[in-house]
């Protein structure tokens, strides 16, 4: 990624805050995007420390014309962006029959019309150039069911499906379109959700044990894979959906099987 300009959305925390960082250790200048109530000092100070140009620039995306603003402004600051995470979203958790309107409705506009306004953009600005590689945020609930989860991965799973798509379409211009597929990882966005429970150690315990790591996964790990989806590493990875989930998705836990570990 040396000497190239990157593009980060939700990059006040989790793994867009870890994605910028690390886009910065590995050379890049970043864009780092997030919502006007969110605080960027730390994403900016993170890219600053390894000696790259940082720009904060806050944006709802869901206002398309705002989202074209963004992109004009890293671009007329920080020069022609090379890459993109394309990775703002929100999470709701409620059975489905108790979802509301407004919860499916913020999900839909945040998670899917957010998400496709900033490819949109990302390939217009891309394709004059004819190279760029774009990582979408997807989810491992994109492809599992987990209860209490029906409207959001609703959500993710039309951003896998839309990835796809696009990598189909963009390929022809030089331009690569992934997706990242996180699974259970210590967000801000993640522990929140954990508020409630009358005991959330123990709920924390419980998902831990369905994941054959036998942990929730770090940011940093996330980050790690998305730099390389966009970086030339991955030049032959089109419409990839690159799951990272410590096995959740694809893997029993041994403990669950009644198998000793010391087979």
């Amino acid at each position: 990624m040396t000497n190239r300009t990157a593009l980060v959305t939700g990059a006040s925390s989790g793994i867009g805050l870890a994605t910028a960082a690390t886009l910065a250790r590995e050379g890049a200048d970043v864009a780092v995007l997030a919502r006007p109530e969110d605080d960027l000092s730390e994403a900016v100070q993170l890219v600053s420390a390894h000696g790259r140009r940082a720009l904060p620039v806050s944006v709802d995306v869901r206002d398309s014309a705002a989202v074209r603003a963004a992109f004009e402004r890293a671009e007329a600051e920080l020069g022609p962006i090379d890459a993109v995470l394309n990775n703002a979203g929100i999470s709701r958790v409620a059975p489905l029959v108790d979802t509301t309107d407004k919860d499916f409705d913020d999900l839909v506009s945040i998670n899917l019309a957010g998400s496709f306004y900033v490819l949109r953009e990302a390939a217009r600005v891309m394709q004059s150039r004819r190279r760029g590689s774009i990582v979408n945020t997807g989810s491992e609930l994109a492809l599992m069911g987990q209860p209490g989860f029906v409207a959001y991965t609703a959500t993710k799973g039309a951003i896998v499906a839309m990835t796809r798509s696009a990598a189909a379409e963009l390929v022809t211009w030089g331009i690569r379109v992934n997706s990242v597929c996180p699974g259970t990882t210590r967000t801000p966005l993640l522990m929140v959700e954990f508020e409630d429970s009358a005991d959330p150690e123990a709920e924390i315990a419980e998902i831990s044990a369905s994941v054959a790591a036998g942990r929730f996964g770090e940011p940093q790990e996330i980050a790690e894979a998305v730099v390389f989806l966009l970086s030339d590493r991955a030049s032959y990875a089109v419409g990839t959906h690159l799951v990272v989930d410590g096995g959740r998705s694809t893997c029993i836990p041994a403990g669950n099987i009644g198998v000793s570990q010391n087979y």
